[in-house]
């Protein structure tokens, strides 16, 4: 095993020695703190498994970590590394029930911001509902930003391995994914329909379900994820769509006139202050505003 290779090319590794023979105590308590040591190393291991159930020539493990002094019957070394090969990237055998619970966020009119766990950070847009544990990220509804390493992320009809970091979007008749930094590689319901993602590809899966390609420059990307940051960028957005955006966040709703709706505003406004932005309309479009406890009306 070189310092270089993979926490799957490791645990690759740990199953074709198990499959030659039995372990000896000093190589269980090495492979036992390799395991401990970080939890990609879990999640590869995990992954391991996965494949050689996979295989159908095993029963199935009842928890993330084996107990080496029990009988083995693993697949062969060739048959399993064939296999290692062809899904290491891909976790959509690991099995959910690990030790690690799962995590339920959702969001209402709020941005949450998660704490760094199993490698990875997420931020969730509002209206946004995800589940969190440490072998994969589901979005449910909403948009949700990641950042990992090897990180599996989830839509309905998509899967992504995430090196860097990932826009995920799900609602009832759409799906998509922006590789805001990095790469990604991405699954649909074959294993065999992957394929690599560089920085700025857009996938999109439409009503219809096919899937649609597209890429984005650094500015596209920066207003892409300006709601990550609190703040608002525009640039082709009229006041009306503009107001749209404002109102996802803010009890208090922005009510543009047909006068001004398809006006347009450029610049970067802070999201929780839908007043500033309708100083600025006053100020650039000639909007007459009034307020009360509810709304403020651009006029």
């Amino acid at each position: 095993m070189t310092k270089k290779a993979t926490p799957d090319q490791v645990a690759a590794e740990w199953i074709a020695r198990l499959d030659r023979r039995k372990l000896t105590p000093d190589e269980d308590r090495q492979l036992q703190d390799w395991i401990d040591a970080d939890v990609r190393h879990k999640g590869a291991f995990l992954r391991c498994q996965a494949i050689w159930h996979a295989t159908n020539r095993a029963q199935a493990l009842r928890s993330p970590v084996m107990v080496w002094n029990q009988q083995r019957q693993l697949p062969s070394r060739r048959a399993f590394l064939s296999t290692a090969v062809a899904a290491s990237l891909c976790a959509f055998f690991v099995p959910i029930g690990t030790s690690e619970a799962k995590k339920h966020y959702e969001t209402q009119r709020n941005i949450l911001y998660t704490p760094e766990k199993w490698g990875k950070k997420l931020s969730l847009d509002c209206h946004t509902r995800v589940e969190d544990s440490s072998c994969e990220t589901r979005v449910l509804s909403g948009r949700c930003y990641v950042t990992a390493h090897d990180g599996l992320v989830k839509t309905a009809n998509l899967r992504f391995i995430v090196k860097g970091s990932l826009l995920v979007s799900q609602a009832r008749h759409h799906e998509s994914g922006v590789v805001v930094s990095g790469s990604a590689y991405v699954w649909g319901r074959a294993l065999s329909d992957r394929k690599s993602l560089a920085t700025g590809t857009r996938l999109t899966v439409t009503s219809q379900g096919t899937l649609q390609f597209s890429h984005l420059d650094k500015d596209e990307l920066a207003r892409l994820i300006a709601w990550t940051t609190g703040q608002v960028a525009l640039e082709t957005e009229t006041i009306s769509e503009a107001a749209d955006i404002f109102n996802r966040y803010n009890q208090k709703q922005i009510i543009p006139s047909f006068r001004l709706g398809d006006q347009r505003l450029s610049g970067l406004f802070d999201l929780y202050r839908p007043d500033v932005f309708a100083q600025a309309a006053r100020s650039i479009a000639g909007a007459r505003v009034k307020e009360d406890s509810h709304n403020i009306y651009l006029e």
